[in-house]
């Protein structure tokens, strides 16, 4: 049996909440009721309460101070949270804190409130069977987390092959215990542009949270930093049946979960289900080697499947071809090189994502680029242009994005070294030609090469004669086109942020919105309603 707390202010809704928890035939006992967290605290080592139900909106102690203190404390059960419907900050706050799930006044009903109870014995039964196996095994053969731990850390930095033995011991132990297990094995990123208050010191904690209640019936979770921002997660599980969740499905659902309740945004790398000792090495191996595709936006919005980068890479060869296109821009000598440097780098560094290019490689052929202005005459000698601060830049990049938004920066720089030519006098026919297709496909990629040949222009002419009719590049016209409609369209209050960065053709989130500010001086959530 389990004894349940009940916690509200009100009396109506201690009432309502102990009429609706069906406690004969259960293996739930009702041991009384509390107005406030000051008198839950009190009463909960008294009664002896497992499963405390409190209000989050309270006087004296509200709810999330009264779990705050409780998870500090040796209280070992579990927290269900009561709330109303603009209380959802309060509610992500007290799931970050410790409490199991919460439930809307509004929508109570006897079977939802039997759902969450029997959640919670289940995450207690597992409790107390770990203790109970834990006081079962010889002195000194705990099966401990923190053997795992550094067993992980090790394996991963192939510090010692295989792992300490000690390390190897316990989790033959782990995956030799009855029934036989299946290991699952993640390797967590969180992300640097992640907008969350939460302490790195605080990650571990939260992981193990998250995949407590993702892994049901598990023998043990492991869960340890290797970095501040870098976690590995090993979870040996029962092997299922067909309606068992999928690894890929749930990375997914740890990545859902970690923006949903924290508010963190990662990637996760995920590999097949090892089936003993060497097969979990060998992943965790594989996890790694897979890990560098989180440097690139476009993968960090899904999980990572580690088998996708096994092998001999072929794309690098395509990549390479894309490389000399971008060291050969340089070669033109009628003023356009910057500019069609500038297109070259963007589709080299776009095309790297989807190629599988480690980005070290990446940032050599950037880093090739740079050092090609600074031997060209695209800059004077005399010119106070030090190109070493832009690699040390690169250098320290941690995504894409960084890097375009770096690029884009040092070829505004080297234009205003340059001088522009602005001139607004009647465009020439090409022109507005041109000017009229980038309106019209802003939201596709669109590369130099297209519009040239819809004027009929070789694309060096038409760079330089773009940019003497106009005064800018054609990629920042492009741009321009594009956050004008981003503008536009949040204005109206009908968009989200990332709804308005896919219409415009600029996905990238993080891109966008440096964008948007470097136009208009304003971050995008802060645009108003117009109307």
């Amino acid at each position: 049996m389990y004894k349940v707390l009940i916690v509200d202010d009100e009396m109506i809704v201690r009432h309502a909440v102990k009429s609706l928890i069906r406690w004969e035939d259960s293996r739930f006992e009702y041991v009384g009721s509390a107005a406030n967290g000051a008198q839950a605290l009190e009463m909960i080592p008294r009664t002896g309460a497992d499963i405390v139900i409190t209000d989050i909106k309270m006087s004296e102690m509200d709810g999330l101070e009264l779990i705050k203190l409780l998870m500090k404390s040796s209280f070992g059960g579990e927290v269900l949270v009561l709330s109303n419907y603009n209380d959802y900050d309060l509610v992500r706050e007290a799931l970050r804190c410790g409490a199991h799930d919460y439930m809307l006044k509004l929508t109570l009903k006897t079977e939802d409130f039997m759902v969450a109870l029997e959640e919670m014995a289940h995450k207690l039964d597992l409790k107390n069977h770990h203790r109970s196996d834990q006081a079962q095994l010889p002195e000194g053969q705990t099966i401990g987390k923190g053997k795992i731990g550094e067993w992980l850390k090790e394996t991963d930095a192939g510090v010692v092959p295989g792992g300490s033995p000690a390390g190897r011991q316990t989790l033959l132990e782990v995956l030799a215990g009855p029934p036989a297990l299946h290991a699952y094995t993640f390797c967590i990123h969180v992300l640097k542009d992640s907008n969350h208050s939460l302490a790195a010191a605080q990650y571990q904690e939260t992981f193990y949270k998250i995949a407590e209640g993702l892994f049901p019936g598990n023998h043990g979770l492991y869960v340890t930093a290797t970095d501040p921002d870098r976690l590995l997660l090993l979870a040996p599980v029962q092997p299922g049946s067909g309606d068992s969740p999928k690894v890929e499905e749930l990375a997914q659902r740890i990545k859902g979960l970690s923006k949903l309740y924290y508010n963190v945004d990662i990637t996760v790398v995920f590999g097949n289900p090892a089936a003993d000792y060497e097969a979990v090495v060998e992943q965790i191996g594989r996890n790694k080697e897979a890990e560098y595709l989180s440097f690139y936006t476009r993968h960090q919005d899904n999980c990572i499947y580690s088998g996708s980068v096994s092998g001999p890479r072929e794309e690098e060869n395509g990549f390479r071809m894309l490389e000399n296109e971008f060291k050969d821009s340089l070669r033109h000598t009628n003023g356009t090189e910057i500019d069609l440097w500038l297109e070259s780098a963007v589709v080299l560094i776009r095309s790297a994502a989807e190629l599988y290019i480690p980005p070290s490689l990446l940032k050599r052929a950037i880093i090739g680029g740079i050092w090609g202005i600074a031997n060209s005459k695209i800059v004077s000698s005399d010119a106070s242009w030090n190109e070493s601060q832009w690699i040390e830049k690169i250098e320290s990049a941690h995504t894409d994005s960084h890097i375009l938004l770096i690029i884009e920066d040092m070829y505004d720089e080297i234009t205003n070294i340059i001088g522009k030519t602005a001139s607004y006098k009647f465009m020439r026919e090409e022109i507005r030609l041109a000017n009229a297709y980038l309106e019209r496909h802003f939201a596709e990629r669109v590369f130099i090469s297209e519009v040239a040949a819809h004027v009929g222009f070789s694309e060096p002419y038409l760079c330089q004669v773009f940019k003497a009719e106009t005064g800018s590049s054609i990629l920042t016209r492009l741009n321009e086109i594009r956050m004008t409609k981003a503008y536009e369209m949040l204005s109206s209050g009908n968009y989200l942020i990332k709804q308005v960065a896919m219409e415009i053709g600029i996905p990238d989130p993080f891109y966008f919105n440096r964008l948007f500010k470097k136009r208009f001086g304003v971050a995008p959530k802060t645009v108003k309603n117009i109307r």
